[in-house]
């Protein structure tokens, strides 16, 4: 009985041994796939790069021109255009005092002080109005012909077919 108690002990130990390597063998290879899925993928650098760019881009951007630089040159505005564009804020609603298109009663005394003191007043400023109606590209011929394009829409003819006053005409 001795010899088949230690064959027996024998099958055992190597069962039990075998076992035991076949479970570190599958734990090793479990761990081995968690690493594999789980991974953080490497960083080449590229997404910090990007992130310290963006954090330490400007907030804003400072140009200097030169004041004494001729303004840039307006777009060709129609009276019509440059009424929808700027002065229809106001001028259609009677905001701040402004004359309302078509009220020929608040429209004729003004006119009657002449057209050029209208585009002067206009150009410059008055009461609540901003010079140029707050445009400042806007160039006099342009508030001149939205004027006389206001004062027709309301009735009031005016005889500046002529839109450029003479101090804007080209020199000869």
């Amino acid at each position: 009985m001795n010899a088949q108690v230690e064959k027996s002990s024998i099958v055992t130990s190597v069962t039990l041994i075998s076992a035991l390597a076949l479970l570190a063998t599958v734990a090793f290879f479990v761990a081995a796939l968690i690493g594999i899925i789980t991974a953080i993928p490497s960083d080449d650098g590229s997404r910090k790069q990007a992130a310290v760019i963006d954090r330490i881009k400007p907030v804003a951007r400072i140009v200097l021109t030169d004041p004494n630089a001729a303004p840039p040159v307006a777009a060709v505005l129609t009276g019509p255009e440059v009424y929808n564009k700027v002065c229809m804020a106001c001028h259609a609603t009677g905001a701040s005092g402004a004359p309302k298109v078509g009220a020929k009663d608040l429209w004729e005394p003004r006119f009657a002080q002449g057209l050029d003191t209208l585009v002067n007043h206009a150009v410059n400023g008055i009461r609540a109005m901003p010079a140029k109606g707050g445009n400042p590209a806007l160039t006099e011929t342009n508030i001149r012909d939205a004027i006389v394009y206001m004062l027709a829409e309301t009735g009031i003819k005016t005889d500046a077919a002529a839109p450029a006053p003479a101090a804007e005409a080209a020199p000869k």
